[in-house]
């Protein structure tokens, strides 16, 4: 009997000593079980090169041929929120230091890296970045260049309507005229631009409350047969070429991102109004300063024309 309780004793011990080594603690997310919880394909995501695997061995040998890749990231902003995967890595500053979950040494991986920061109070850019790397090697990534395929999320803040009055006077609107407006809000401008003689407007919003909204104002105005409002990012517009005027109130990182489409989609001679916001290095042919009615504020203005030499740019790029 007492040879018995020495084995078990000794059995308990033994088993509480493998499982005491394999345990570890890991701080690279803010849930360490995530890979733990995953399985093994969810972790690993997407064997871009399906590279070749060990064959069978000891434990001790696969576990060898675990690595981990070391990343350094840089952001366009020190308050970038950075995600993984959809999963927050909890880092701050305009460089980052991140470890991947043990990986199989040599094997191409492919991660998505997703940037989100607001350079102002009423924009929001998201930027994703994907990294094909070798398991165990180091990675560099820059998140701080600016990407094409960025998208910028602005917080609708209505145009008062004597800046409405004047961005119509400057689009100079005909009844010849096609206009849109990528992020319409209430539609006020588009609603405005086809009073005042516009043949049709098209209004494009991606927040569903807007939308309801312009659908409302659109009807109440008697427009239902000339404006249409569409839901959707105004980012992703498929054709622009029947506009013959594009009015903007939207943020400038917002404007630079649609530019390449305008210069690429609109004719020559077509128009484009801006409210408060440029272009980036896209010199408008004229700013006009327009006051407050009840205040000293001062708004700015800005139209630009389609030209020729602004289509020979759009070719070059």
């Amino acid at each position: 009997m007492q040879l018995t309780r020495t084995f078990l004793t000794l059995s308990i011990v033994a088993l509480s000593a493998q499982a005491g080594a394999g345990h570890h603690d890991s701080a690279v997310l803010d849930r360490p079980s995530l890979y733990a919880e995953r399985p093994r394909q969810a972790m690993e995501l997407r064997d871009a090169g399906r590279a070749s695997r060990p064959r069978q061995g000891s434990a001790a040998s696969a576990a060898a041929t675990r690595v981990v890749s070391r990343f350094r990231l840089t952001m366009p902003h020190p308050d970038t929120e950075l995600l993984f995967e959809d999963q927050k890595i909890t880092t701050t500053g305009f460089n980052r230091d991140w470890e991947t979950p043990p990986l199989e040494r040599g094997r191409t991986y492919q991660y998505v890296f997703t940037a989100k920061w607001r350079p102002n109070n009423y924009t929001l850019v998201t930027r994703k970045k994907t990294v094909q790397f070798k398991g165990g090697d180091p990675v560099v990534v820059d998140l701080s260049l600016d990407d094409p395929a960025d998208r910028a999320e602005i917080r609708y803040v209505p145009t008062p309507d004597h800046i409405v009055a004047e961005m119509i006077r400057v689009a100079g609107i005909t009844r010849d005229d096609v206009v849109y407006e990528p992020g319409c809000g209430d539609a006020r401008i588009t609603i405005a631009a086809v009073k005042a003689g516009a043949k049709r407007g098209v209004g494009i919003d991606l927040d569903l409350a807007r939308v309801a909204d312009s659908r409302t104002r659109v009807s109440a105005a008697g427009l239902d047969g000339r404006i249409e409002i569409r839901r959707g990012d105004a980012l992703d517009i498929k054709d622009l070429s029947e506009a013959t005027v594009v009015f903007l109130y939207m943020g400038e990182e917002f404007d630079v991102l649609l530019r390449p489409v305008l210069w690429k989609q609109l004719r020559v001679g077509a128009r484009v109004v801006s409210h408060r916001f440029r272009m980036g290095d896209w010199t408008p042919d004229e700013t006009i300063p327009v006051g407050q009615p009840t205040s000293d504020d001062v708004s700015l203005v800005h139209l630009w024309t389609i030209t020729n030499e602004v289509k020979a740019r759009a070719a070059k790029q």
